[in-house]
């Protein structure tokens, strides 16, 4: 990752590689701990079981302040199919069988939101997908605004000749995937709006986007 400066503070990224869970060593439960603090100034409400759950894959990343050390959020992506990933959520032939790299779950503080982090986030991830010949980006989720902060992404990457072009497939619906709204207030986003989802039954959109390069 290029160096990101993030409220005055240098910010790098930790890469652990095929984590199976939160119990792998190279976490530890001081890093689990601050990414649960993360949690609670992010404005999205998983349980700590929920974020412990996602502290694992392919490739999971810890972004830290490199002076302080403090934890300021983290991603994991996993190199798999549509179809495959959710098998069963939807009639057969729904989703692409192609592989392709999955965003299987991100968290940022509060005070880091809107400062471009999330941006870089998406860009390296999307980048590890590319390394590999994948077309294919993916994810689900509640909120508008990481559907536009994906586009936004990118379009940037298509301006600056990392990509040729990008398209999103329609949204397809996952009726009741949480269980409830994962989110203090339902987000809103300008460009793309979810007002259609049932927050409170838990639905999200499955989001699958397709590059070309």
């Amino acid at each position: 990752m290029k160096e990101v400066i993030v409220n005055n503070e240098v910010v790098k990224a930790n890469r652990l590689e095929n984590v199976a869970g939160c119990e792998d060593v190279r976490i530890g439960e001081e890093t689990i701990q601050q990414i649960l603090a993360c949690r609670n100034t992010s404005g999205f409400v998983p349980t700590d079981e929920d974020v412990r759950r996602h502290l694992k894959g392919d490739l999971l990343s810890i972004y830290f302040e490199e002076n302080s050390k403090r934890i300021i959020g983290f991603d994991s992506i996993n190199f798999g199919s549509p179809a495959k990933t959710w098998e069963g959520l939807k009639p057969e032939g729904t989703f692409p069988d192609e592989t392709g790299v999955y965003f299987a779950g991100a968290l940022v503080a509060g005070e880091t939101q809107k400062s471009g982090l999330y941006t870089k986030m998406t860009e390296e991830r999307v980048k590890r997908g590319i390394e590999k010949g994948y077309h294919l980006v993916f994810t689900e989720t509640q909120n508008p605004n990481i559907e536009a902060g994906i586009k936004n992404t990118l379009e940037i990457m298509k301006t600056e000749g990392e990509i040729k072009d990008y398209s999103m497939n329609e949204r397809a619906l996952l009726p009741g995937l949480y269980g409830r709204c994962m989110y203090k207030e339902v987000p809103k986003n300008e460009k793309v709006s979810f007002d259609e989802l049932n927050y409170n039954a838990g639905d999200a959109y499955a989001l699958v986007f397709n590059l070309v390069y």
